[in-house]
């Protein structure tokens, strides 16, 4: 089965189409906070190159709130009208590692913390401190941030390209919120 996978939860996002768990082809694009216009002009092109795809698939995070909701928004109407199933995917599964985690910054002193190991989630996505995410990782285990938090881990964003190996965890194309929006009331 083809599938056109996308991901854009932080800084570099990219598009992919896979075979059978074989990357055809990627494109990249770079995507500070959420902002950048490199989605959609990356998105139109993976449209042109690929008119076969049977399936999309869209990752879901954690990450930028603004990035989520845009890919997860233009994968369902990319699905609906080529008439193609959409589901999603925790983008902490878009690295090749066996066994990694996956440290991202959740802001107000926090950061996200996910291992993975077999291709699949060891526990949910925790949102701890810096120091008790840092303490809770095994030597000799690879460590990935979506930003660069720590000196001692690989700053590399996930990519659309591993997803389809991990299409058994795939589930709605909902965008993981790991805390409640954050609501600034207007002064009186």
């Amino acid at each position: 089965m083809k599938i056109l996978a996308i991901e854009s939860s932080s800084s570099s996002g990219s598009i992919a189409l896979c075979e059978d768990e074989k990357t055809i082809w990627s494109l990249a694009f770079e995507n500070p906070r959420g902002r950048g216009t490199g989605f959609f002009a990356t998105l139109a092109e993976a449209a042109c190159r690929s008119d076969d795809f049977e399936s999309v698939l869209v990752g879901t995070g954690p990450g930028s709130y603004n990035s989520l909701r845009a890919s997860i928004a233009a994968a369902w109407g990319l699905a609906r009208a080529r008439g193609v199933p959409l589901q999603g995917i925790p983008s902490v599964f878009g690295y090749g590692a066996p066994e990694y985690f996956v440290l991202g910054d959740a802001r107000a002193g926090q950061w996200f913390s996910a291992h993975i190991c077999g291709g699949v989630l060891v526990r949910p996505i925790e949102l701890l401190s810096p120091d008790d995410a840092r303490a809770g990782i095994p030597e000799g285990v690879p460590v990935f941030t979506t930003a660069p938090l720590w000196d001692s881990a690989d700053f590399e964003c996930p990519q659309a390209r591993y997803f389809s190996s991990r299409i058994d965890q795939a589930g709605p194309a909902e965008p993981i919120y790991l805390k409640p929006p954050h609501i600034t009331k207007p002064a009186a």
